[in-house]
């Protein structure tokens, strides 16, 4: 079979391998949708590492094709939690699923675009989630990475009646604004650099926008929320200058979560008395639990977030190079992969 995988730095390639072989227990899929996202661009251009590199997408909604689970039988259409929090670990027993010490025991083999996608019989068990007959195959794909704004913002905390500003004006920073929304927030506010995201920020996901280009960020928070800042902050951009700025802009007592990945090494200057006197809380998220990725199929079905708009590359398994080169060149939004 066919799969997508990293190859030299800044390539994507194509790779004849083997079908997956099952164990008992095992499901076998047929991938719909995957959606190509940051983590697999910033993979294809650091290059391939290892011996055998996993095939890129991880945000994956599949048709069961062999099973012996009577949950999941074959034809059930499914949303695939790209790993499993084992509910054993010190990590799990304390409500902490992401931080699982064995949280990537169970993937789907290879990946998710590939021809063919074993599920192993843990993440069969545990991290397949029946989609929605109301959802479109490309928008459930989004699921997971809405799963992972759910997550951020549960770790803030937010309530109805916050101002939250989001950080990045990608389409995290705009899943997240839409996952405060329907937090209850009074006030949703995006800040970035790119005019027509801003715009697209605007039209459907956020109360205000900010230019970080032409204003002062601090400022323009501050000026409306009576001088006290935001009462969330989510840094949704790979930017230790954009996390500064973001904290520059968070209420006393206020929580700061920073969202997105940065490389190992990254610092940010903090004002040790500022923590301490302001009672700032400072929070990390990264991705998502089953649990979360339930909530984000749920918020789809009900039509609570719109994440269509985010949708600006349809692509057929056979152009899936063009797909990731759509997200390398930063051309639009989100590209998803459409395999029928």
């Amino acid at each position: 079979m066919r799969a997508v995988k990293v190859g030299t730095p800044g390539q994507a390639v194509w790779v004849d391998q083997a079908a997956p072989s099952l164990q008992p227990g095992d499901l076998l899929l047929s991938p719909l949708a995957c959606g190509i996202c940051s983590s697999d661009i910033k993979s294809v251009r650091r290059g391939h590492q290892g011996p055998n590199p996993w095939a890129l997408g991880h945000e994956l909604v599949a048709r069961v094709v062999q099973s012996d689970n009577p949950d999941h039988p074959a034809g059930q259409r499914v949303v695939v939690a790209p790993y499993l929090p084992c509910g054993e670990c010190h990590f799990c027993l304390r409500g902490q699923p992401t931080l699982c010490e064995r949280l990537f025991d169970n993937t789907p083999d290879p990946g998710g675009l590939a021809e063919l996608v074993r599920v192993p019989a843990a993440l069969a068990r545990r991290g397949l989630l029946p989609a929605p007959d109301n959802l479109s195959s490309d928008v459930a794909a989004l699921a997971e990475p809405l799963a992972c704004c759910v997550h951020a913002a549960e770790a803030c905390g937010i309530q109805a009646g916050d101002t939250v500003l989001v950080v990045g004006d990608g389409p995290m920073g705009l899943l997240n604004a839409a996952v405060a929304r329907t937090c209850g927030a009074a006030q949703v506010i995006v800040s970035g650099m790119t005019p027509a995201r801003l715009t697209l920020a605007s039209q459907t996901y956020a109360d205000r926008v900010i230019d970080v280009r032409q204003e002062n960020l601090a400022q323009e928070v501050k000026g409306v929320t009576e001088g006290r800042g935001a009462d969330a902050v989510i840094v949704a951009v790979s930017s230790a200058s954009a996390a500064e700025s973001g904290l520059s802009a968070l209420r006393r007592g206020g929580a700061f979560n920073m969202f997105a990945g940065t490389s190992e090494g990254t610092g940010m200057s903090l004002d040790l008395k500022k923590l301490h006197y302001d009672e700032w809380r400072l929070t990390g998220s990264f991705g998502a639990a089953p649990t979360h990725l339930q909530k984000a199929i749920d918020l789809l079905s009900a039509g609570s977030v719109d994440v269509a708009p985010l949708i600006t590359g349809r692509f057929p398994f056979e152009r899936s190079l063009d797909a990731v080169d759509h997200m390398m060149g930063l051309i639009g939004m989100k590209a998803v992969v459409l395999f029928e």
